[in-house]
């Protein structure tokens, strides 16, 4: 999975290459710093 932006002439990579398996009854949990992209995986899923 892949969500990019663009400001003018620039990409920035939001998310690239992302592969994600979720079962069901299992917890997941996503950490990363600040500018990772959690927030904008949770709202693509």
């Amino acid at each position: 999975m892949t969500k990019v932006y663009h400001a003018g002439e620039i990409e920035v990579f939001a998310l690239r290459g992302v592969d994600l398996d979720l079962y069901e009854g299992e917890i997941a949990v996503l950490l990363g710093p600040s500018g990772s992209g959690k927030s904008t995986l949770l709202n693509i899923m």
